[in-house]
């Protein structure tokens, strides 16, 4: 048993021991810290319309900027949430939105090029009238808080799944398929192999191997199609004109599905997202007062710290953690600028930790504007440490990702990152 779960076991046995005796009169919760962790806005698919062609009878819509790149509809969006994260770490009394005090709002972003403009753009929005910055590698460097052990180009979507769904082939990967082609039965499939199209659903191939490159495939391709809804495309080029909200609904379910096997499911979430998580949960004992063993995200004076990262960084740690927060009304489950947030609290004088999503409907994503209450699908998550609680002690918390996170996959130092002005 390694130092660094020795460590976090003892922390989480001085944090219990210190806890004081809840008072008579329990006093309001209060909230000493937010870590916000969320996807980079809105981004061209990383594959070229000529890479696409192969899956589809017609031609893929032409995108603004080069592959995987942030839109200005995407970075316009990122600066409506920013405004709208200002307003409420105001409203938790976490950041008075004053100039001279900005320092209490940490952002950090990953290396890529998408995600250095979501942090910048994001940052407009959170202090429009101040110098603010955001922290980051240069873009020729991988972060290994979000991507351990993996290449700064790695896609977003790489990953086969780990097992098939049954039955097969999903109801949402046949649709997918008639989107694509236009079409549909056998005539429609044999038609399509003679025109040189990439089957989905192809009887011909229906092997494990080929049904989870095919679902591998399913899910990249669906998420494009959601990618045209969100970027405000016009109607009629949205999936070729099929894309409503309703079916590019039922077809993001695909990439959902693609991820619970691959990025969400065990091992593969701990072995990608135990350094992260670690570096969350360090951050959360130091403002508790603790000396962590693992390197903390930010000191001790800042009160919120924004990580700008990916969809696989959502679903590594929605594996680790065992949270589920799909909802009907953002039926992706990590939308572009889809959070996921890690509260600490002074709890009647114990630590505890509450976590919740905040995910941005396709509606408001496509009108990039999140100034209404819905725009924003939020919801409080119980860990299984502490089953059927809105909080959890920290203390319990720390213990219990000792067990599960991998040590081997944890950095206790964090990369040294510029700053970077917007």
């Amino acid at each position: 048993m390694g130092r660094w779960f020795l460590g976090f076991c003892a922390l989480g046995l001085a944090l219990t021991a210190t806890a004081s005796t809840a008072p008579e009169t329990r006093p309001a919760p209060q909230l000493l810290l937010r870590i916000v962790v969320m996807r980079h806005g809105v981004r061209s698919p990383t594959s070229a319309p000529g890479e696409l062609a192969p899956y589809a009878h017609r031609p893929w819509a032409e995108w603004p900027v080069a592959p995987g790149m942030l839109t200005s509809h995407g970075a316009q969006g990122m600066t409506a949430l920013g405004q709208r994260y200002r307003q409420s770490f105001g409203d938790a009394g976490l950041w008075s939105g004053r100039c001279g005090t900005l320092d209490k709002v940490v952002v950090i972003a990953d290396s890529t090029p998408r995600n250095r403009a979501s942090a910048a753009a994001l940052v407009q929005g959170l202090a429009p009238s101040c110098h603010g910055h955001y922290l980051a590698l240069a873009a020729d460097q991988s972060n290994p808080l979000f991507h351990f052990g993996e290449s700064k180009d790695a896609k977003e979507d790489d990953g086969a799944p780990s097992s098939i769904p049954t039955p097969w082939p999903p109801d949402a990967l046949r649709l997918l398929q008639r989107v694509l082609l236009d079409c549909s039965g056998d005539a429609c499939l044999a038609q399509a192999k003679t025109a040189g199209r990439k089957l989905l659903v192809d009887p011909a191939h229906a092997d494990d191997a080929a049904r989870a490159k095919s679902l591998k495939t399913a899910g990249s391709l669906s998420e494009n199609l959601m990618l045209e809804y969100a970027q405000g495309l016009p109607m009629a080029q949205v999936a070729w004109g099929a894309g409503d909200g309703g079916t590019i609904g039922q077809l993001i379910t695909l990439h959902n599905l693609q991820f619970a096997l691959s990025k969400k499911s065990m091992p593969a979430a701990v072995q990608a997202g135990s350094n992260l998580m670690a570096h969350i949960l360090a951050t959360l004992q130091q403002g508790s007062g603790a000396t962590p063993v693992v390197a903390p995200l930010s000191d001790r004076h800042a009160k919120v710290v924004i990580l700008l990262g990916h969809d696989t960084n959502l679903a590594n740690l929605a594996g680790i953690l065992g949270l589920d927060w799909h909802d009907a009304r953002q039926p992706d489950d990590y939308p572009p600028g889809g959070a996921l947030v890690f509260d600490l609290l002074d709890e009647h004088g114990q630590y505890t930790v509450h976590v919740a999503t905040a995910m941005p409907t396709l509606d408001a994503l496509r009108r990039a504007d999140f100034s209404e209450e819905e725009a924003l699908v939020r919801h409080t998550l119980s860990l299984p440490a502490c089953p059927g609680q809105s909080t959890c002690p920290l203390s319990v918390v720390s213990h219990w990702l000792g067990s599960r996170l991998d040590p081997q996959r944890i950095e206790e130092a964090i990369p040294v990152m510029p700053i970077n002005m917007p």
